[in-house]
């Protein structure tokens, strides 16, 4: 371990609740979720019994519902805070004080380490993520990808291997070549404590009573201290806003409380994932070094909504797994260093196997800019992204013969067909991809954000399914059930319509709601009735839309749901001449910089204007010939648009801050 971790002071800290160990008896599977939904927080799942942790008054109402009671520790939850506070020979667990001052320490002094803070918690502390690589101030085309811990406060043993490895990356970059390799060729993101409220109260929960890996949009809901909407915890979506940045081949999220490799999909026990031989060859891989069993969440432990491995596998394609590290969740300190020595193997084989696969560039095949787009791979044609800022994919697939589909809205669908993954060498492929612009198609909502939990033994569509153009295959809304989708850049209003609902069959109807805000507030423009429906966002006050949210009345089988190409400063009437392109921009997405950098490609000055997402002009530039840099630190965060004068083709990018 580090040497940040060799002195520690003495935590401060008041356990925010009190929690006896028991073994509660059970009879059938059934009954697991019966007492989660309780509020007893399961451990260990056995075929006729259950580990758990119980609030004292809890005792009557599960003893009245039948169950038999063995204590195993009275008060476990002052087992966790003292051996929280305990110190061993190399290791120790930080105070959150300590823990963000180690990790702005490392950002210092590691040149391969960049600090991203990515929020605050509802008690307004950090929320820390940090990246490793050569370059790590640079966005590369590179396969990314994220280990967090402690999304349960007092798991922290969690945060303990999620932080080792970060201190172990960088102390061993110097001298070990392995290490040297992936971090040289990696984009590794590492959020050791993601739940800092939770941690300095040892409690599960966040600041708000809310457990945080409940909360997630992929099926949310039905569940004991969900929060109050999906992803209404800051540390719920602003991970989530992480990840739509980066998006990631592999994700690990760390736990204890028993040994388990945990896969998607934990909603639902009615399905299995549709690249489960991927996730499966993974998960054996991981366990090979740690021993841990392995299997599908919802059936190896119990079914939860709203995690967050089916959250980005099943919304970004991520391929992840909660992995849960000890019987113990916090146990004694010198367990740290022997925990993470036993884990550090699979880490570094989920590193290794990230590069693995199918990779990429797609880009515009008139400009040469970076696309944000959709890639399905093979007979599953699960969905996953390329990078906002540079346009790479990365797929973990094994090796095979597959064809690969790229989409992206406002662009021909293009389909390479026989993709061959070598089984020698680095066992991947590389794909270059151009789409072309096409003005004349639809543009389509690309994201699935949020969705309220089915019924999944009668219900076995996916969500997914209503993204992208229509297609037939469609996500079944049951009654009072609703999903929140996003389009890449606005709805705009036009003369007429502007936004169509697609049913694939039925006659169900759904409530159509739009917004600028994903969280709301919403405005209804209509209910959806037939197999095409069609709205004018004007009826609801708009100029523009980014978010669309449909309630079912009745059971209604969304396909998808499109909307007019329209480019801001043109009337709609107009259409667009993509070869009318005089000048490039780049980055397209502005995360922590603030400057546009503008190519003009010609020997005389061009004038722009910058246009924000309701189509206003806020800005005009003059373009002097070559490159040039635009300040728009002064801009807010959102959706902007830069045409030249003359030209009808409008740039588009994003500030995010």
């Amino acid at each position: 371990m580090s040497v940040l971790l060799l002195i520690v002071l003495a935590f401060n800290l008041n356990s925010s609740e009190t929690l006896d160990l028991v073994r509660i008896d059970i009879s059938h599977r059934d009954q697991i979720k019966e007492l989660d939904r309780l509020g007893i927080v399961i451990n260990q799942v056995s075929e006729d019994h259950v580990v758990a942790e119980i609030e004292p008054q809890m005792y009557p109402v599960v003893k009245g519902r039948g169950y038999t009671i063995s204590l195993l520790q009275k008060n476990i939850s002052d087992v966790y805070l003292r051996n929280s506070r305990g110190t061993a020979e190399r290791s120790v667990y930080l105070t959150y004080e300590q823990i963000r001052d180690s990790m702005i320490t490392l950002a210092t002094n590691y040149g391969i380490c960049h600090l991203e803070t990515l929020g605050v918690s509802h008690n307004n502390r950090l929320l820390l993520a940090m990246k490793i690589s050569d370059n790590a101030d640079i966005d590369e085309p590179e396969p990314a990808l994220h280990f967090e811990g402690n999304i349960h406060g007092n798991e922290k043993i969690a945060w303990g291997v999620n932080f080792c490895m970060l201190s172990y990356l960088a102390a061993n970059y110097a001298s070990d070549t392995l290490v040297q390799r992936l971090v040289d060729t990696r984009e590794i993101w590492i959020a050791p404590l993601v739940n800092p409220d939770g941690y300095v109260n040892n409690s599960r929960y966040n600041g708000r009573g809310v457990d945080l890996n409940r909360n997630w949009g992929w099926m949310w809901g039905n569940e004991y201290a969900c929060g109050s909407d999906f992803l209404s915890e800051n540390e719920a979506w602003k991970f989530m806003e992480h990840f739509w940045r980066h998006p990631f081949v592999t994700y690990a999220s760390y736990h204890s409380g028993t040994k388990y490799i945990s896969e998607p999909w934990s909603y639902t026990t009615y399905l299995q994932p549709p690249e489960q031989s991927l996730i499966r060859h993974l998960s054996l891989g991981y366990a090979s070094f740690t021993g841990y069993p392995y299997g599908q969440g919802s059936v190896g432990m119990y079914p939860i909504n709203g995690c967050t491995k089916d959250y980005d596998y099943g919304c970004g394609g991520e391929i992840g797994w909660s992995i849960e590290v000890c019987h113990v969740k916090t146990p004694p300190p010198e367990s740290i260093d022997v925990i993470f020595n036993r884990d550090k193997p699979g880490m570094l084989q989920l590193m290794h196997r990230a590069g693995q696969g199918i990779y990429g560039v797609i880009s515009d095949s008139l400009t040469g800019q970076p696309v944000y787009a959709l890639i399905y791979v093979g007979q599953s044609a699960w969905q996953s992204y390329s990078c906002p800022v540079n346009g790479d994919f990365h797929r973990f697939y094994l090796p095979g013969t597959y064809d690969v589909t790229v989409m992206s809205p406002g662009y021909d669908p293009k389909t390479i067909s026989n993709v061959v993954v070598p089984s020698s060498g680095d066992s991947s492929v590389c794909l270059l991809v151009d789409l072309s612009p096409n003005t004349s198609l639809p543009i389509y909502a690309t994201r699935m954000l949020g969705s309220r939990y089915v019924t999944t033994s009668s219900n076995m569509t996916y969500p997914v399914w209503a993204i992208g153009p229509h297609d037939g295959q469609a996500y079944r809304l049951d009654v009072n059930k609703w999903i929140v989708l996003a389009f890449d850049f606005p709805v705009r209003d036009g003369a007429g319509n502007d936004m169509t609902v697609y049913r694939s069959s039925g006659s169900g109807t759904a409530i159509v709601q739009v917004s600028n805000d994903w969280r709301g507030s919403w405005q209804t423009v209509g209910t959806a009735g037939s197999a095409m429906t069609e709205f004018d966002i004007a009826s609801a006050g708009f100029d523009s839309v980014m978010y669309v949210r449909l309630q079912a009345q009745s059971q209604f089988m969304l396909d998808a749901v499109e909307a007019v190409q329209i480019i801001p400063g043109i009337e709609e009437s107009d259409r667009v001449h993509l070869t009318d392109v005089n000048m490039y921009i780049w980055p397209t997405v502005f995360s922590h910089t603030s400057s546009l950098n503008i190519l003009n490609p010609g020997t005389r000055p061009i004038h722009a204007a910058v246009y924000n997402s309701l189509g206003q002009e806020i800005e005009t530039i003059l373009v002097q010939p070559g490159k040039s840099v635009f300040d728009a630190s002064h801009f807010a965060a959102g959706i902007y648009f830069i045409r030249t004068q003359g030209s009808k083709f409008a740039h588009t990018f994003i500030i995010l801050k």
